[in-house]
């Protein structure tokens, strides 16, 4: 085993450290104690674990898995080939292991109805966590990842509010629907109203209404299809001109395994259509169709996007 690298390391060398074990687990001769001593490192600090998953990123988007050849693998092919898989099994729990002490949570193409003591009920849309607090002046929700529908019983003396990262959505009976992909996170409101503010701003949604939080904080609220936006309650993702890297983002929260775009001129792709969420493979098959584009399948747990021709 080599050196370690550092265990502890302010910005900017936490990066150079991430990359240096992103190198190192993909150096064809990486041990087990190596993937070890990376998972530590991760788990010292949540900055650790960013930049690791930031550096695999960057690793994956720079060609490092390519095609199938023809010819017969040498051994320190395969050893590369295992170093990734390793690497990628790695980064999948690193993703997820901040909810795997949540009060309720969703695995892949997996969803659960809540019943809560007070009447609410919330459903869980796949790959989603989050925890509830019901004390006798509120009722207070915290959605770690992915999104819940919440279909909220009218009780004035305990408001009902849901925190996604900097985002509250405050019930004001109602049925609306919380997203949360890291930073990011969206109200969608299908009935009734519901207050939506962040440390900068507050805006009030009515139904068929939706919000968004990005970078740069609250953004200004917009009509929305809700029978679209929400069809995953019925088995299906509806998408209308959207990124390619967009629809694949929210495929993999109902399909084992990563999806990786290995063209970045694909990433800007328009897709329209409608997913069966328990016939994602047809799906697949129809965009190669349709789209310029070339589906790879490595293993069952890694599919790559590139351009035909």
């Amino acid at each position: 085993m080599h050196d370690q690298p550092l265990s502890h390391a302010p910005e900017p060398e936490v990066h150079r450290v991430a990359h240096a074990w992103v190198i190192r687990l993909t150096s064809g001769d990486a041990q087990p104690a190596d993937i070890a001593a990376a998972r530590a490192w991760c788990e010292q600090a949540p900055a650790h674990q960013q930049a690791f998953v930031e550096a695999r990123r960057l690793w994956q988007l720079g060609g490092q898995l390519a095609a199938p050849q023809a010819r017969r693998p040498s051994r320190r092919h395969w050893a590369l080939a295992s170093a990734a898989v390793l690497l990628l099994g790695l980064g999948v729990l690193l993703v997820r292991q901040n909810a795997w002490d949540a009060d309720y949570r969703t695995a892949q193409g997996e969803q659960q109805q809540i019943q809560l003591a007070d009447g609410s009920r919330i459903t869980l849309d796949a790959d989603s966590a989050l925890d509830v607090q019901l004390t006798p002046n509120a009722r207070q929700i915290v959605l770690r990842k992915g999104e819940a529908l919440f279909d909220v019983a009218h009780d004035p003396a305990r408001p009902f509010s849901v925190q996604a990262g900097e985002v509250r959505a405050t019930a004001l009976g109602t049925v609306y629907a919380v997203r949360r992909e890291g930073p990011q996170a969206q109200v969608i409101v299908a009935r009734g109203r519901v207050a939506v503010s962040d440390a900068a701003s507050q805006v009030v949604l009515q139904a068929g209404e939706a919000v968004a939080r990005q970078a740069a904080g609250l953004g200004a609220k917009h009509p929305v299809d809700t029978d679209n936006a929400l069809a995953w309650r019925h088995g299906r993702l509806v998408f209308d001109q959207a990124p390619l890297a967009q629809v694949l983002e929210q495929l993999e929260r109902y399909r084992p395994g990563f999806m990786l775009i290995g063209d970045d001129r694909l990433r800007e792709l328009k897709v329209s259509g409608t997913f069966q969420l328990d016939r994602l493979d047809e799906g697949l098959a129809t965009l190669e169709q349709v789209f310029p584009l070339k589906i790879q399948h490595y293993t069952g747990y890694l599919t790559v996007f590139r351009s035909r021709g």
